[in-house]
């Protein structure tokens, strides 16, 4: 999670009201709900019950507030004594395609650029290879990219460090006349004998999901290949094959009205790390304090009693008050 994940849940809870708190953070109404159910989803747990005229704290949500309070308080602090004489200087941040929820990059380099206005950015969206071969050559020295499970740099040479940010478990998705939609469950065998639809061996997501059926020595017909998220859902949506997808894509609006099976494996998980070069200087690790690790969100869950599966998102209007 991020810190502009905190600030919004900082602000609903103190306002209870969706479009109020929407307006003091000067985000859109759809954005902000979005980051909150993200937070809820790192975090196995719901933080607020919403009707269409009320919001209202949840137990967990009353337990987090003060150590969201306390998280923005410190953070803040670091981020003050790190730019002190700092604030000025280039953070060249690269990321992998299609990161769905789990990072929210737009509004963290927003946030980032008001915060620290003299430092200058570039952002470049490229294909995982691509990333790190930048990162080696110090063309970028700050990249969010996913790895089926920890860090490994693909090839020798500059030093990198990283934490991890999230992650995300798989989901199968289909039409819902699809043979395997009716299905209660749906096996690992049972996807050998329906076309699929993919992204390219070049996206980590692909990747992880060809080496889940290579360990299982099971086959796998991949009829379409794309490189674009939305292609890929509308090619589901059209019939021609199910796609095996991490969760946050699953839960976009272009996969509405699609049938979703979660997949919950040890090596079919979407891990993002940050990834920095050791000489990466002062823009980077003040961007690096906007990002909350892993073990921060593992405290986290911990203190809330949250479980170890997941939280299933519910979607609700928000409308009014909510």
């Amino acid at each position: 999670m991020d810190l502009r994940q905190i600030e919004f849940f900082v602000a609903v809870a103190e306002e209870l009201n969706f479009t109020r708190a929407a307006e003091l953070m000067y985000v859109t109404q759809s954005g902000l709900s979005s980051s909150i159910r993200g937070l809820e989803r790192e975090l196995n747990a719901q933080l607020f019950d919403r009707t269409p005229r009320a919001v209202a704290l949840t137990p967990a949500g009353h337990a987090f507030l003060p150590r969201a309070r306390r998280m923005l308080h410190d953070a803040r602090a670091a981020l003050r004594e790190l730019a002190d004489g700092s604030t000025h200087g280039v953070l060249s941040l690269g990321c992998e395609q299609c990161l769905g929820d789990l990072v929210d990059l737009a509004d963290l380099i927003a946030s980032f650029h008001t915060r620290f206005p003299a430092v200058s950015i570039r952002f470049e969206q490229l294909g995982t290879q691509a990333v790190f071969d930048q990162l080696l050559r110090g063309e970028l020295n700050a990249a969010f990219l996913a790895q089926p499970g920890a860090f490994v740099a693909p090839l020798p040479g500059r030093k990198l460090d990283s934490f991890e940010v999230a992650r995300e478990h798989f989901e199968l998705v289909m039409r819902p006349d699809h043979p395997l939609a009716s299905r209660d469950e749906v096996t690992w065998p049972d996807l050998e004998e329906h076309s699929f639809v993919d992204f390219g061996e070049t996206w980590t997501a692909r990747r992880i999901v060809d080496s889940a059926f290579t360990a299982r020595r099971l086959a796998r017909r991949v009829a379409f290949t794309v490189n674009d998220m939305h292609i890929l859902m509308e090619l589901v949506q059209k019939g021609l094959g199910v796609a095996l997808v991490p969760a946050p894509l699953a839960g976009k609006p272009e996969a509405g009205g699609l049938v979703r099976r979660t997949f919950r494996e040890p090596d079919l998980q979407w891990v993002v790390h940050f990834v920095t070069t050791e000489d990466s200087g002062p823009p980077v690790r003040l961007l690096s304090e906007m990002v909350f690790t892993a073990e921060t969100v593992a405290a986290t869950r911990q203190d809330l009693g949250a479980g170890t599966s997941p939280l299933e998102p519910t979607e609700v209007t928000q409308a009014g008050s909510a």
